[in-house]
């Protein structure tokens, strides 16, 4: 809230005010003969309203109440632009200066808009102005740090729509923490499971034979959250893409073949295949991307892609043997 722009407003508080005292007063006064006789019980009242001293620092009260209830940050003009800069666009015609027509009158908007800029480029933020002064529009068209906009509910949805994947995180935080998420849970695993379906991760065993990987086979059981910590990593109009870290078990199956080395024949026998299974587990941030109103309830979402950043590179299988059946007329 630029002090000009305080002022300003404060101003046309105070007018409206006067305006809206001067018609009660006058409307209290057409019914003095019924209401404000001597020895009426409503002078007190008629004296409270209208010579009461609240009622001159009424508009300063309203902008200091609309100030700390929208949590504005207040911005003194006069530490952020100088009276030369503003006289460089007003003899120079550049924006909010118009060319022609009363130019005076748009020393205000040149304050406001140089000072903005100047305590933007301090903060290192971008300010959303919105007006139909066409004289801002402008300006704005060259400004780094201040963007336009016209209408003030299209500004209102814009934020909306960029605060709406917070408000997601909000809604998410909240019903993990009461165990109150499983539908959304059910929908990641599921597109966990889409994800991590066809990976071929490598096998790794232990053995006293020498043995050679065959094959893979690999699916997902479960997963299960390290925090209930979730970061927005991408942002759409309807959609987030949301990132976790997890702890993601999987189920395999792997084959292998078995041999032994004959050092007479300086080569491998043969010693027949074995199939190991296991379960696995690892971790990896994964990314989560979310559509439909963000802001609506959480089952209603849709999960529309699980990607795991880091997949499993590596299943161990374990100690695997040779499971031969005893040969029936051995002894």
């Amino acid at each position: 809230m630029p002090d000009v722009i305080r002022n300003e407003v404060q101003d046309h508080l105070g007018k409206k005010i006067k305006s809206a005292r001067s018609s009660l007063e006058k409307a209290l006064n057409d019914a003095s003969d019924h209401l404000f006789f001597d020895g009426s019980a409503l002078n007190d009242a008629k004296n409270t309203l209208i010579d009461s001293d609240g009622i001159e620092n009424l508009a300063a009260t309203r902008v200091e109440q609309f100030i700390e209830n929208s949590g504005a940050t207040k911005i003194s003009c006069g530490d952020h632009v100088s009276v030369t800069a503003i006289l460089d666009r007003y003899f120079k015609n550049m924006p909010p200066f118009a060319s022609t027509g009363k130019k005076k009158s748009e020393f205000p908007d040149a304050i406001v808009l140089l000072s903005i800029e100047e305590w933007a480029n301090e903060q290192e933020k971008t300010v959303l102005a919105v007006s139909k002064d066409g004289d801002w529009e402008k300006y704005c068209e060259t400004s780094v740090r201040i963007d336009h906009c016209d209408d003030l509910s299209a500004a209102l949805d814009a934020f909306n729509k960029a605060n709406a994947p917070y408000a997601l995180l909000a809604n998410l935080e909240t019903a993990v923490a009461h165990d109150s998420a499983a539908t959304f849970f059910e929908k990641v695993s599921h597109a966990l499971g889409s994800a991590l379906d066809g990976i071929t991760p490598g096998q790794d065993a232990d053995s006293y034979l020498y043995w050679d990987p065959e094959g893979i086979s690999v699916w997902f059981e479960e997963f299960q959250l390290i925090d209930d910590e979730f970061r927005v990593v991408e942002t759409g109009d309807d959609w987030v893409v949301l990132e976790a870290l997890a702890s993601i078990k999987l189920g395999a199956e792997g084959d292998f073949s078995l041999s032994v080395y004959d050092s007479i024949d300086k080569d491998h026998v043969y010693m027949g295949s074995v199939t190991a299974e296991t379960k696995e587990e690892f971790e990896s941030e994964i990314l989560i991307t979310v559509s439909g109103d963000l802001t609506g309830p959480l089952d209603a979402l849709d999960v529309e892609e699980v990607e795991v950043v880091s997949p499993i590179t590596m299943v161990h299988f374990g100690t695997i043997e040779p499971d031969w059946e005893p040969d029936e007329d051995s002894t």
